[in-house]
């Protein structure tokens, strides 16, 4: 990811951060071992819609690690902005089972039988306001609202013909490319809206659990998300917790009469140095 995109949220996070609004940085680093589960919509030569699977059609792993980072600032006791990463990138060589078009390039295409390389890269983005609307010495609830961004990039290389659509029927020659055909995009910064709670079991452990989700089409752009999470947190000491959790993750976005389905969901583990 390009570091000008950044470059917003650090200057959203930072400009809570005077003196003026003394409180806490929560920095958070840790990942997922994700399992996967990611399509595309695509042009078969019939013409007609079809959904390319990148597990099981192009034979991308199912099962990774996923890295998260993410960094958050405690201010006035009860208000808290927050960025977070997620990245995950994969690659995979395979023989094609069947014909379709590239996704976002139906000039470009895969015969069935063809030799191909497969590369999905999606990082995801994250920035928000949270505040805790009821807090007692044990118990905390809170609501947060923020905006959500993928990047998102696939690339294919090997065996790709040139195509040509003959009143939606798609005739396809056998040529190969040199080197990659990428399909670049990234989705309109989309709101998203969520809740959380935590609970206090005793000095040392904690038990919480968020939500968030977002629904909304503008213009050409459209999209959903859930996330849901559940984990219990160990206080190693007044700048150090370790966390273990479960996160369920499913966004689906269209643009540009593209249609990207993404879900995750598997057990995660991260730690937080607070100060």
């Amino acid at each position: 990811m390009k570091t000008k995109q950044w470059l917003p949220l650090a200057a959203f996070i930072a400009s809570f951060s005077s003196t003026s609004f003394a409180g806490e940085w929560v920095i958070k680093a840790g990942g997922f071992w994700a399992q996967t589960d990611s399509s595309v919509s695509t042009k078969l030569f019939d013409g007609s819609e079809g959904y390319l699977d990148f597990e099981d059609h192009l034979n991308l792993e199912e099962e990774q690690f996923l890295p998260f980072f993410e960094a958050g600032y405690k201010f006035n006791d009860r208000h808290y902005v927050y960025a977070d990463w997620r990245r995950l990138h994969r690659s995979a060589k395979t023989q094609s089972t069947f014909g379709f078009t590239l996704p976002g390039d139906s000039d470009k295409g895969v015969l069935v039988g063809a030799a191909i390389d497969t590369r999905m890269d999606i990082d995801i983005l994250r920035a928000g306001y949270g505040y805790s609307f009821y807090k007692t010495d044990r118990a905390e609830i809170g609501g947060s609202l923020g905006l959500h961004v993928m990047f998102i990039e696939m690339g294919f290389s090997g065996e790709i013909a040139g195509c040509i659509d003959n009143n939606g029927s798609i005739t396809c020659d056998s040529a190969s490319t040199n080197g990659e055909v990428v399909d670049e995009s990234t989705t309109a910064p989309l709101p998203d809206i969520g809740l959380w709670a935590d609970y206090q079991l005793s000095e040392d452990w904690t038990i919480g659990a968020h939500t968030q989700f977002f629904y909304i089409s503008i213009d050409n752009t459209s999209g959903y998300l859930a996330d849901l999470n559940a984990s219990i947190s160990y206080h190693i000491n007044p700048n150090w917790d370790v966390e273990l959790g479960y996160n369920y993750y499913l966004v689906e976005a269209e643009w540009n009469e593209t249609t990207l389905k993404y879900n995750y969901r598997g057990p995660m583990l991260n730690v937080a140095y607070k100060f």
